[in-house]
């Protein structure tokens, strides 16, 4: 259940590749990492049959862009520098918000991003959803039918 995950830090590598993905809950609140970096979690929302080989899944994510520290002067010495989101928004924008993974084989189909900017760090968040193949069950065929005559 985890290809929307996969998903997303594809997307990330894609139009960040030099930044640190996080997706460790316990690493990320204790703050055992370095910056630039992102932390990335998903949360199901609702899991439905869609057809009788895929469920459709709805999940929201949390992207947490955290800033780098500037290290120019004494003065500027912890000052966040801000993180240009502009071409996440822009990649999104032009898939028209929908992402088909090459590497997981799910088709993200987003509700545009909002984002939440705080003093160190900026949140995206995002609804979207995505058909998840459901394995089939093999089925005994019969070959003979044998019918007793009374």
């Amino acid at each position: 259940m985890d290809a929307g995950l996969k998903a997303w830090a594809e997307i990330v590598r894609h139009v960040y590749p030099e930044l640190t993905i996080l997706r460790d809950r316990t690493k990320w609140l204790a703050g055992n990492f370095d910056t630039p970096s992102v932390f990335i979690e998903t949360d199901l929302v609702s899991d439905k049959t869609h057809t009788p080989w895929a469920d459709r899944i709805v999940e929201d994510v949390g992207l947490v862009f955290h800033f780098d520290k500037e290290r120019v002067t004494e003065e500027d010495e912890g000052e966040p520098i801000p993180f240009d989101l502009a071409p996440l928004f822009t990649f999104l924008r032009q898939k028209r918000f929908c992402y088909a993974s090459k590497r997981f084989g799910v088709a993200l189909v987003m509700e545009p991003p909002r984002n939440r900017p705080e003093k160190d760090r900026i949140e995206v968040t995002c609804r979207y959803s995505y058909l998840l193949a459901v394995p089939k069950v093999p089925v005994r065929k019969i070959n003979s039918i044998y019918i007793k005559h009374y």
